[in-house]
C-alpha cells in the first residue's frame, strides 16, 4: 500500500497577485490586510485555488490581531489570527487572508482542528498565522490595531525582547515610579536611591539600643514622668496642666496679702494678753482684754457702748476714763441711788423691764422666808413632804392622779415624748444617701450606678428588641424582647474615647454570641457581629469558602472515555484528528499485514453531574 503525504500551503490569489503588482508601481499605494477568516472546507479538506475568491465553506471572520515581517525572512509577511475562548464550535480547514475592500488576497488550507465552545466545556484561545511570500514587502502595509490586538506569548516575548534592548527606563523619582538603584549606606541624603534591607538592619540596629534617653534632672534637660499631684515634693517629675490647674483653683479661693477681704469666720491664733502690734485680734484676745479691764475698774463698766468708747483712739483717754466711772455705782453694799424709785419701809425693789424697776410690798410671809438661815429652813417652812440632797435622786408623791405611787427622778428621762423616734415621720434636715435624697418619710432605691458598680441583677425594665438599650444609657445588664423568647444584653458604657460604649447580646441555651461598638457620640452605627464557636461554626460563605454545590459546579469530579468510533482504514477515508479523541483500538479483520478498521474514543469529564468531551489544544 502506498501512503500519500498532503502538503499544507498558503498561495496569493490571482486578485492578490494583481493588487500586489499595482502596489509596486511607483505610485502605487501598499495593500492593507484588514481581516482574516476561517472555514471547515464543507467537511473535507480543501486545496487552495489561486482562482479563488472565497473561502469553500467560510464559518467566522475577523479583524487581523497584527500584520508583521517575518524577521527571519526579509521577503515573507506574517498575519495573525486570534479566535478568542468563547468563540467555538466548529472545524477549521482553510483559512483565507483579505484586504480592507473585502478581497480576497491569500488561500491556504490547515491541518483539521476543532475549535470547541465553552459550553462544551473547554474555552480557549487558538492563534493562525498566515505566512506570505512576496517580492518586495514594501507592497504590504504593516499594521497592528491596537484596540483589535490580543498579545500572543509570542507577541509578548518580542515586545519584551525590544524593550530589554531599549533605553527606556526611566529612573524613580519622588512624583513617579520607575527603575531604581539600590544602596547599602547608612549615612546618604540621596532622594534616588533606595535603601537595601542591609542599610535598614543596620539603621534599626544602630537606633535600638545604642542610645538610651536619661531621666531630666534640676541640673540637665531629659525626659521626664508627668503628674498630676499637688502634695508632691518630688524634683524628677513634671508637673500637668491639671496639676497647675488644681492650685490655681486653690490659689484663687485665698484672699490676697494686700487689703484682703474675709467672708464666712476667718480664724487667727489668740495672742497673749499684753500683746501691742500690728497682729489681729481674735474675738478672744478682745474679750479676754475687756474683762481685765472691768475687773480692773473702781467701778463695773456694765454697758458696752461705754467701754468701746472708753477704748478708742482718744487723746484724753485719762479724762474720758474718770468722766466715765464718775456715774458709776460703787462696788460696795451701800446703794447711793435709784433712779425713778421712791424708797419706802417693807417694800421690796424688782425690775419690770430694761432699765425699769420697781418696788412691791414685802409681805409677812415674804419676812419669814428671808429670815430664814437654811435652805432646810425654808423647805420645812414651807411644808414640803420629803428633802433631798445635791446630787442624789428627789423622790417626789404627787397629790394628783398623775402616778399611783411614788416616782424617782435621776439625770435623765426614760421614755418617749413628742418629736422622738415614736412619733417621728420626717427628718427635720433632709439628707443623701449615695447620691439619692432622703427625708425619712418613705424607702429610697438605691442602684449600681450611685455606688459606681457593675449590676448584679437586671438593670431597669424590660425593653423591646435587642436594639432598645442606647449607646448613652447606664452600665448594666438588660433584658430584652426578642420575639416569643429574650436575650440578655450586657452594656459597657465609660462615655470617652472613639468607643466609648460596647454590647454584647448572648442568647440563650448557647445560642450565640454578638457584639456591637459605639463610635464618638454617633452611637451604634452598625448591626450585630456574630462571635464564631465552636458551636456555631462559621459557614462556606462566611469565610469566602466554596460550598460542596459550588464545589461541583466547578471543578471535574470523574473522567472515562466515551462511546466507541470507529473508521475504516484499509482502502476507506482513514481517521482525521478529531480533538479530544484517543486511539483506543486497531482491527485486522483477514489477518493480513494491513490495518483494516481503527477505533477511538472521546476523553470525557464530569463536572456537577453533567458529561463534557475534552478539547485539543
Amino acid at each position: 500500500m502506498s501512503t500519500t503525504t498532503r502538503k499544507f500551503k498558503t498561495i496569493i490569489t490571482d486578485t492578490g497577485t494583481k493588487k500586489l503588482a499595482q502596489a509596486a508601481a511607483p505610485d502605487g499605494k501598499p495593500v492593507r490586510l484588514t481581516h482574516m477568516a476561517v472555514g471547515d472546507g464543507g467537511g473535507t479538506l480543501p486545496t487552495p485555488d489561486s482562482k479563488q475568491t472565497r473561502l469553500v465553506h467560510e464559518v467566522w471572520r475577523h479583524t487581523v490581531n497584527r500584520v508583521i515581517l517575518d524577521a527571519t525572512h526579509q521577503n515573507r509577511i506574517i498575519a495573525e489570527l486570534v479566535i478568542p475562548p468563547e468563540t467555538g464550535g466548529f472545524w477549521i480547514r482553510e483559512i483565507g487572508v483579505f484586504d480592507e475592500h473585502g478581497d480576497l488576497i491569500a488561500v491556504g488550507n490547515t491541518a483539521e482542528s476543532y475549535k470547541p465552545a465553552v459550553a462544551e466545556g473547554s474555552g480557549r484561545a487558538q492563534t493562525f498565522r498566515t505566512i506570505l511570500t512576496v517580492s518586495s514587502t514594501a507592497t504590504v502595509a504593516l499594521t497592528v490595531d491596537n484596540t483589535m490586538v490580543m498579545a500572543t506569548v509570542d507577541y509578548v516575548d518580542d515586545k519584551l525582547k525590544e524593550h530589554e534592548q531599549s533605553r527606556r527606563h526611566p529612573d524613580a523619582s519622588l512624583t513617579a515610579k520607575g527603575f531604581v538603584q539600590l544602596s547599602s549606606a547608612t549615612n546618604s541624603d540621596s532622594e534616588t536611591l533606595a535603601a537595601t534591607p542591609k542599610a535598614v538592619k543596620a539603621a534599626y540596629d544602630l537606633a535600638n539600643g545604642k542610645y538610651t534617653a536619661q531621666d531630666a534632672t534640676t541640673a540637665r534637660k531629659g525626659i521626664v514622668q508627668l503628674s498630676s499631684a499637688t502634695n508632691s515634693t518630688s524634683e524628677t517629675l513634671a508637673a500637668t496642666p491639671k496639676a497647675v490647674k488644681a492650685v490655681m483653683d486653690e490659689t484663687n479661693k485665698k484672699a490676697p496679702l494686700n487689703s484682703p477681704a474675709l467672708t464666712g469666720t476667718p480664724t487667727t491664733p489668740t495672742a497673749r494678753q499684753g500683746t501691742n502690734n500690728t497682729q489681729i485680734a481674735s474675738t478672744a484676745f478682745v474679750m479676754a482684754a475687756i474683762a481685765a479691764l472691768v475687773d480692773s475698774s473702781p467701778d463695773a463698766l456694765n454697758t458696752l457702748n461705754e467701754l468701746a468708747a472708753a477704748l478708742g483712739n482718744d487723746p484724753n483717754f485719762a479724762t474720758t476714763m474718770t468722766n466715765a466711772l464718775a456715774g458709776k455705782q460703787p462696788k460696795d453694799a451701800t446703794l447711793t441711788a435709784l433712779a425713778g424709785l421712791a424708797t419706802a419701809a417693807d417694800r421690796f425693789p424688782y425690775f419690770t423691764g430694761n432699765d425699769v424697776a420697781s418696788l412691791a410690798t414685802l409681805t409677812e410671809v415674804g419676812r419669814d422666808i428671808l429670815a430664814k438661815s437654811t435652805v432646810a429652813a425654808v423647805i420645812e417652812y414651807l411644808g414640803l413632804r420629803e428633802l433631798g440632797t445635791s446630787g442624789e435622786k428627789i423622790p417626789l408623791l404627787s397629790t394628783a392622779n398623775t402616778w399611783t405611787n411614788r416616782q424617782t427622778f435621776s439625770g435623765g428621762l426614760s421614755g418617749e415624748l413628742s418629736g422622738n423616734a415614736a412619733t417621728a415621720t420626717k427628718l427635720k434636715t433632709a439628707r443623701k444617701i449615695a447620691g439619692v435624697g432622703f427625708d425619712g418619710s418613705s424607702d429610697i432605691s438605691i442602684s449600681a450606678k450611685n455606688v459606681n458598680a457593675f449590676a448584679l441583677r437586671q438593670t431597669g425594665n424590660t425593653v423591646n428588641g435587642d436594639t432598645s438599650v442606647g449607646w448613652n444609657w447606664d452600665s448594666g445588664a438588660y433584658n430584652a424582647l426578642i420575639g416569643g423568647a429574650s436575650a440578655l444584653i450586657l452594656h459597657f458604657n465609660i462615655n470617652a474615647g472613639s468607643c466609648p460604649a460596647v454590647q454584647f447580646r448572648v442568647n440563650y441555651k448557647n445560642g450565640g454570641i454578638s457584639y456591637r461598638s459605639a463610635r464618638d457620640g454617633y452611637g451604634f452605627e452598625l448591626g450585630w457581629s456574630d462571635f464564631y464557636t465552636t458551636t456555631r461554626k462559621p459557614s462556606a460563605g462566611d469565610v469566602g469558602a466554596y460550598t460542596r454545590a459550588e464545589c461541583n459546579s466547578r471543578f471535574i469530579t470523574g473522567i472515562r472515555l466515551g462511546g466507541l468510533s470507529s473508521v475504516q482504514t484499509w482502502n476507506g477515508p482513514g481517521w482525521s484528528d478529531r480533538s479530544g479523541y484517543v486511539v483506543t483500538g486497531s482491527v485486522n479483520g483477514n489477518r493480513d499485514e494491513l490495518i483494516d478498521t481503527t477505533q477511538a474514543r472521546p476523553i470525557q469529564y464530569c463536572i456537577n453531574g453533567t458529561w463534557y468531551n475534552a478539547g485539543s489544544i
